[in-house]
């Protein structure tokens, strides 16, 4: 083989392997289910997480993979 079909082989299957070992690691949740706990790092530096709003009315969660530009 040649080193490009090599590395393009090598590629393929370690994302096979990424997909084969993640499958069924997670699942969706249905309707009207509890969603898990979790904690993730706030805007202060302090974690949150989803029991520190048990008892509360509404929990809106908002994941933005963006970074904030003046405009």
């Amino acid at each position: 083989m040649l080193p490009k079909q090599i590395r393009n082989v090598f590629v393929v299957g370690l994302l096979l392997v990424g997909l084969l070992g993640t499958a069924g690691l997670s699942s969706a949740l249905e309707v009207g289910e509890k969603a898990p706990d979790f904690k993730l790092p706030g805007t202060m530096g302090i974690d949150v997480s989803l029991s520190d709003f048990k008892g509360k009315k509404f929990v809106f969660l908002e994941f933005y993979g963006g970074a904030f530009v003046p405009t």
